[in-house]
């Protein structure tokens, strides 16, 4: 299954100056560990880059969408067609699940694979300098379950069409 899995804030806002808007979030942090450890993540050179975020994540086979090399040999490199290169990803590790785990072009350049979104509702007013229309995001996509946290609210999507 390829996923995506995001934090943003009530306006869709995923990143602030190459990091997160808002500061260490333990409890979305564990959430996002339980989904990803020992599965595939496919991220962006930006969010490779984050310097709150380890690299390469452990324990999880990373992948970075990027045309420069990777000082890090935990870590394999994809360019050229991201949708492509993600569905190749999952034929090739099909006991897997593939997250996509940011940023927004990799959102975006996968949003017709994807098949279950995990969304993470931040609480708070948090400025954000990148934002994704997540009605737009979401559009193919039936809210299959909402679980409350202490400061943000848990949503999973599931995709009800493909284009």
């Amino acid at each position: 299954m390829i996923c995506s899995i995001l934090a943003s804030t009530s306006q869709g806002g995923i990143g602030n100056q190459g990091t997160l808007p808002w500061p260490k979030n333990s409890e979305d942090l564990h959430q996002f560990k339980k989904h990803t450890e020992n599965q595939i993540v496919v991220m962006g050179r930006n969010t490779w880059d984050d310097p709150m975020m380890p690299n390469p994540l452990p324990n999880r086979v990373n992948f970075v969408v990027t045309n420069r090399k990777l000082n890090v040999i935990q870590a394999r490199t994809i360019n050229g067609d991201i949708s492509q290169e993600v569905t190749e990803i999952k034929e090739r590790f099909p006991d897997k699940k593939v997250f996509v785990i940011g940023g927004k072009s990799i959102y975006e350049a996968t949003q017709n694979i994807v098949e279950r979104v995990y969304l993470t509702r931040i609480k708070g007013a948090w400025f954000s300098d990148t934002r994704i229309d997540l009605e737009q995001y979401l559009l193919d996509f039936r809210l299959y379950s909402v679980r409350p946290g202490h400061n943000c609210t848990y949503e999973t999507w599931n995709r009800i069409s493909f284009n």
